[in-house]
């Protein structure tokens, strides 16, 4: 990956400079906030790295191009609320039992907690492509992902944004010290299977966990 978001292609410094905010609505009053903050666009700004050194293939470049990795905050939440329920329908997708304001404040409270937007410029369209959020556990032995939701529009992203989640779920989990990555409740197994996820009994309490063991 490149040495600074200075060294990067365009698109890709345009990825690191928009990840690298503040929400206005969850300011960063701790050391620990800055801290975790911080670990968290790390996680985002690897990722980014190395998928540009990846991608090679003029097509796939395309459909990856123009894509920012950053924060929930206010227009990612405005955005979830006004515009993807105009994708839903009862037999594909009819929303989370709640809103991602409510889950963002539900999780912010622990600095440590983890959040992930895609974007996607299409034209002159930016596309909301996909949300994330987990927390640690209290000894930071595993990270969670409790919830995941992506668009449902026409131009959703065709590469899809299981890959980019997960792969800053790992990395972030990684600067954090965990071991294990792991998905709750997820709606289709199959899916994660093919990143590495399996069922995992560890947790206790109710729910489904699939879990991934990380290389250090």
């Amino acid at each position: 990956m490149p040495s600074s978001w200075l060294d990067a292609p365009l698109w890709l410094r345009y990825q690191l400079r928009h990840s690298f905010r503040c929400n206005p609505e969850i300011p960063l009053q701790t050391a620990d906030d800055i801290y975790y903050y911080f670990l968290r666009c790390a996680a985002r700004e690897k990722v980014a790295g190395a998928i540009n050194q990846k991608v090679k293939d003029g097509q796939i470049q395309q459909q990856w191009s123009r894509i920012t990795f950053s924060s929930i905050g206010r227009a990612e939440i405005d955005y979830a609320r006004l515009e993807w329920p105009k994708h839903y329908s009862a037999s594909v997708h009819n929303g989370l039992p709640y809103s991602w304001e409510k889950l963002l404040f539900r999780f912010c409270p622990k600095p440590s907690y983890f959040d992930l937007a895609i974007w996607q410029q299409i034209g002159e369209t930016k596309i909301l492509q996909g949300l994330a959020l987990g927390r640690p556990s209290n000894g930071k032995r595993h990270l969670v992902i409790n919830w995941i939701e992506r668009s449902f529009g026409s131009d959703y992203l065709k590469m899809g944004v299981l890959l980019p989640i997960l792969s800053c779920a790992e990395e972030y989990a990684k600067l954090i010290g965990a071991e294990r990555v792991l998905i709750k409740d997820p709606i289709n197994e199959h899916e994660f299977g093919r990143y590495g996820y399996h069922r995992d009994q560890r947790p206790k309490g109710a729910g489904v966990y699939l879990s991934k063991e990380l290389i250090k």
